[in-house]
C-alpha cells in the first residue's frame, strides 16, 4: 500500500474517534506492530527500489571504451534492437503473435530485459546486435579453449538467440582446435565370422625378435578356429620369402579360404595377388596404423615374443616351449592342438593313451561365440560408435598417429567398408581406418547478411564449395589404383565370399552376457524400456 500511495500528495489530519462519523471496522482494529525487522523492511522497501532503479549495468562492463561505443552504435543501427528498446520503455504486447518476427525470439525473455545508456541487457549480460555476433564469437574463442570453455565465457557476459549453436559451430570449424583435438574414442568391437573348420581363416604378421644372439625375422600364421599358430624364420622380407613359407604351411594344413594381413609392402604386391589367385584364397588387409583390425595375429606375435624371451633367458629350447604352449587349454576350454589335430600331442608330460587318440572337440564355434560375446560386452563399455563417412565428405585425418596425433584436413575419395576409407590429402590418397578420421566442417565464408536475415535476426547458413578430386601422386604409404575386390578391409562376415557358416543351436551352460543394445533409427528419440529384473524368469511374449 505504501508504494501505491507514493503517487499522491496526502495531507494527514488527526480526527478524534467520536467525531469520525464514517469510521469502518478496519480503522477501529488495533494496529499490529509485528516484529521489529518487519517494520524495518516496510520503512526501507521504497529506498531499496529506488536504489535498484539507479543501478546502471553499463558502468560495470569490463570492456574498453571503443568496444562499448561499438556496441552502442550497432544497437542504434539494428532495427530489431530499437524495437526491443521501445517495448522495454512502453511495455510488451500481451502475446507473442503481436510481436514482429525479428523480435519474437526475445519475447520469452521480456521480463529479464532492460535498457541502459543505449545498451540492452538480459539481467547483467549484454544483448549483442546482429552485426557484432560473428566478431564477438571470434573474441570469446581467442584462447581456443574448446566448446565448453568458450560457452562458459560467452554465457557469463553475452547473450543473443542461438548463441550456443553458433559458438559450437564456430569451434567445430576452427582448424587450430581441430589440429590439436583429442584422438577418436575406440569404436565398438567387430569380429570376423566364426570359421567352421581348422585353417578356414588365418591371419599373418611379420615381427622381429632376438633369437640365438641375433635379430631375426619371423612370420607368424595363426588359425582362427583353433588358435594354433606357426612361427617361421624368414630369410628376408621379400614377397617370395613369405610366399615360400606360406606354401609350406598351406601344404601341411590345407589352403585357407581367407588370409588376413596388415597393409605392409611384403603382403601388398603383385606376387601376393598372383599367389592368392593360384591358391584360390581371398586376401584381406587392414588399414595402416590400425593393428586392432589384425588383432588375432597381433596376439599371436605377443605370445611368440614372450616365449622367445623367456626361453632364451631360461635356457629352454624355444620350439620345445612352443610345443608345451600348444597343449595348454585356453578360454575356449580345449588346447589349440586338440582343436586342430583332434588330439593332444606328446610334450614330455605323463599322459594316458586316450588323450593321444583322435577325438574331435565338439561345439567349438559355440565356445568361440561365447568367449567373443563376453569380451565384447566388457570392451564396448568404453566404446562409442563413430559416424560413418561418405565419398566426398570433408574430414580431418591422422596420417601418422604413431608419431604425431595432429589432425590435418582431407577429403574422403572412396569408402572401402564401414571402417576403412581412402582419403585425399594434398593430392595423395591414403588408406586410413575410421578411428583415424573425424568429420570436418568447412571454414565459414564471410557473407553479407540478406535483408530477411537482418529482419529475423537469425544468422544464415553459409554453404561451402564443392570438393574437387585430385589425381594422386605416388609417395610412400599411399594407395594407388587399388582394386577394392582384391584388397578389402577386415570383413565382418564371410557370407559375401560364399564360405559355409555353421549356425548351431546354442545351449550354453555358462551365463550369457547381454549384447550391447543397438539403438533403432527413429524419427524422434524414445526412452529405452527395460523390464524389471524380477520378471526375467517369465515369458511375457
Amino acid at each position: 500500500m505504501l508504494l501505491s500511495l507514493q503517487r499522491y500528495n496526502l495531507e494527514i489530519q488527526f480526527v478524534k474517534g467520536k467525531e469520525n462519523v464514517v469510521a469502518d471496522a478496519i480503522s477501529r482494529a488495533p494496529l499490529d506492530e509485528g516484529r521489529p525487522e518487519d517494520q524495518f523492511n516496510k520503512r526501507n522497501i521504497y529506498q531499496v527500489f529506488r536504489q535498484l532503479e539507479d543501478v546502471n549495468p553499463s558502468k560495470f562492463l569490463k570492456i574498453t571504451d571503443e568496444r562499448l561505443t561499438e556496441v552502442i552504435q550497432e544497437t542504434a543501427k539494428d532495427p530489431s534492437m530499437q524495437q526491443i528498446i521501445r517495448y522495454i520503455r512502453d511495455g510488451w504486447p500481451v502475446s507473442a503473435d503481436k510481436v514482429p518476427d525479428g523480435v519474437k525470439v526475445f519475447f520469452k525473455h521480456r521480463d529479464e530485459l532492460s535498457h541502459q545508456d543505449g545498451i540492452v541487457f538480459r539481467n547483467d549480460r549484454v544483448v549483442v546486435p546482429y552485426h557484432l555476433r560473428r566478431k564477438l564469437t571470434e573474441k570469446v574463442h581467442i584462447s581456443h579453449n574448446g566448446v565448453e570453455g568458450t560457452l562458459k565465457l560467452a554465457c557469463a557476459n553475452l547473450f543473443w538467440p542461438g548463441m550456443t549453436t553458433q559458438i559450437k559451430d564456430a569451434v567445430a570449424r576452427c582448424e587450430v582446435c581441430a589440429k590439436y583435438a583429442a584422438s577418436q574414442p575406440v569404436p565398438p568391437m567387430q569380429s570376423v565370422a566364426i570359421p567352421v573348420h581348422p585353417f578356414q581363416l588365418v591371419s599373418m604378421d611379420v615381427f622381429f625378435a632376438d633369437y640365438q644372439g641375433e635379430k631375426r625375422k619371423f612370420l607368424v600364421t595363426v588359425d582362427h578356429y583353433s588358435d594354433f599358430f606357426e612361427v617361421d624364420l624368414l630369410k628376408s622380407l621379400t614377397p617370395n620369402s613369405t610366399i615360400t613359407v606360406c606354401k609350406k604351411n598351406f601344404s601341411r594344413h590345407g589352403k585357407p579360404q581367407l588370409v588376413i594381413t596388415d597393409n605392409g609392402t611384403n603382403f601388398v604386391n603383385k606376387e601376393w595377388r598372383l599367389f592368392a589367385t593360384e591358391w584360390e584364397f581371398q586376401h584381406s588387409t587392414s588399414a595402416p596404423y590400425h593393428q586392432q583390425a589384425n588383432g588375432k595375429s597381433e596376439a599371436a606375435v605377443k605370445i611368440a615374443k614372450r616365449l622367445l624371451k623367456k626361453s632364451e633367458e631360461s635356457g629352454v629350447d624355444f620350439w620345445y616351449a612352443l610345443l608345451h604352449w600348444r597343449n595348454i587349454p585356453n578360454k575356449i576350454g580345449s588346447s589349440p592342438a586338440a582343436r586342430l589335430f583332434s588330439r593332444s600331442t606328446r610334450c614330455g608330460l605323463p599322459t594316458s593313451l586316450e588323450n593321444l587318440m583322435p577325438k574331435p572337440v565338439q561345439n567349438v564355434p559355440n565356445s568361440i561365440e561365447d568367449a567373443r560375446r563376453k569380451t565384447k560386452f566388457h570392451y564396448d563399455k568404453a566404446a562409442r560408435k563413430l559416424p560413418a563417412l561418405e565419398a566426398g565428405s570433408p574430414v580431418y585425418v591422422q596420417l601418422h598417429p604413431e608419431t604425431t596425433k595432429h589432425w590435418i584436413p582431407g577429403t574422403v575419395t572412396n569408402r572401402m567398408n564401414d571402417r576403412s576409407y581412402l582419403v585425399n590429402v594434398d593430392g595423395a590418397v591414403y588408406r586410413r581406418d575410421l578411428v583415424n578420421l573425424k568429420p570436418r566442417k568447412e571454414p565459414d565464408m564471410p557473407v553479407q547478411p540478406s535483408s530477411s536475415a537482418k529482419q529475423s535476426n537469425i544468422p544464415e547458413d553459409v554453404s561451402t564449395g564443392v570438393v574437387v578430386e585430385v589425381q594422386p601422386s605416388v609417395p610412400d604409404d599411399v594407395v594407388v589404383n587399388q582394386p577394392s575386390t582384391e584388397m578389402t578391409e577386415l570383413p565382418i562376415g564371410l557370407d559375401s565370399m560364399e564360405i559355409p557358416m555353421q549356425q548351431p543351436t546354442r545351449t550354453p551352460s555358462k551365463p550369457d552376457y547381454p549384447s550391447p543394445r543397438v539403438p533403432k533409427k527413429n524419427d524422434r528419440p524414445k526412452r529405452e524400456i527395460r523390464l524389471p529384473s524380477k520378471l526375467k524368469d517369465y515369458d511375457l511374449n
